[in-house]
């Protein structure tokens, strides 16, 4: 194989190992912080603290029963894609953006991972001062 490729392939490899390796650290601490149940109870606290710390936004939740893994939104003052770039540029934070013909009016909230209440209240202060700025 010419080396290039030889290299590619490694670095594959090497990808693939280190995912299988995060997977199993994550799955190993699930295990030590009571199992799946105390991880899906996790997950719904994480989405119902976000769901009523959003309240008073210029928002409208999309599902009227969404998962606790994620929370979608309508923004009623503003273009999604204007807010997720935004969020994205000035203030590091990542968002869910939809494409198509959503793009403009949902983003979603992911409450899945390695997230607790105090990374939503980084969002909301970031969501509040957008509203200050007439942004939102």
């Amino acid at each position: 194989l010419h080396p290039r490729v030889r290299r590619q392939r490694q670095m594959c490899i090497r990808d693939r190992v280190s995912i299988l390796l995060q997977i199993s650290v994550r799955l190993n601490e699930i295990k030590t912080q009571g199992g799946a149940s105390a991880e899906i109870d996790r997950v719904a606290s994480q989405a119902r603290d976000f769901r009523n710390k959003i309240k008073g936004l210029p928002f409208e939740f999309v599902s009227e029963s969404p998962s606790n893994a994620v929370t979608s939104l309508h923004p009623i003052t503003a273009k999604a894609s204007d807010i997720f770039s935004i969020l994205k540029d000035e203030y590091q934070i990542w968002v869910c953006p939809n494409g198509g013909d959503k793009k403009d009016t949902v983003f979603r909230v992911g409450h899945i991972g390695y997230l607790n209440h105090s990374e939503n209240d980084v969002l909301i202060q970031a969501l509040e001062d957008m509203q200050a700025r007439g942004l939102i």
